[in-house]
């Protein structure tokens, strides 16, 4: 029995997909994203619980650190970026708040609203949290020079861009 190993089971993978009809160099590089992207799944994962973030916790953190030290943010502009019910953001916030991580203070345009702030205790998490990440993410890239991951980049921000730009294609 041959063993199999990740670089074999990416070739097949990409092989198998070809094969069906696929464009071969759009496979390799959507199978290697898509690989590329388990594994720091399961890096990030890793992390977030060894510096006691949850899952459901960072999306809030990211979303409250984008609006600036002292930005803020609705909750329910927190649900859709989370991807999840307003109700169930309250929730997520009780937590959060419970914990020191944001707080929730009244909306002076607004008095039937909450804004939701970070603490200093909830920026400082999310600072550990992307310095302790960017260990693991410089490793996943140290093969590359600094040339080279320079020039992946800009190819991906380029695409990223396109489809930023152009309608959605409907098949």
């Amino acid at each position: 029995m041959t063993r199999r190993t990740p670089w074999g089971e990416y070739e097949r993978a990409v092989q198998v997909y070809t094969e069906a009809g696929a464009a071969e160099t759009v496979q390799r590089i959507v199978t290697a994203m898509s690989r590329l992207t388990r594994r720091l799944d399961v890096f990030y994962n890793d992390r977030l619980e060894a510096i006691e973030i949850s899952r459901t916790e960072w999306p809030v953190l990211q979303s409250l650190a984008m609006e600036g030290r002292r930005g803020s943010s609705h909750p329910s502009k927190l649900a859709d970026a989370a991807g999840v019910s307003a109700s169930t953001m309250t929730h997520r916030l009780d937590r959060m708040v419970e914990r020191g991580l944001v707080e929730r203070v009244p909306d002076p345009d607004n008095r039937t609203r909450m804004l939701i702030t970070l603490t200093r205790d909830g920026w400082d998490l999310f600072r550990t949290a992307v310095l302790d990440a960017e260990v693991g993410e410089t490793d996943v890239f140290a093969t590359l020079t600094e040339t080279e991951r320079k020039t992946l980049a800009g190819l991906l921000e380029k695409v990223l861009a396109a489809q930023e730009l152009e309608p959605r294609r409907r098949h």
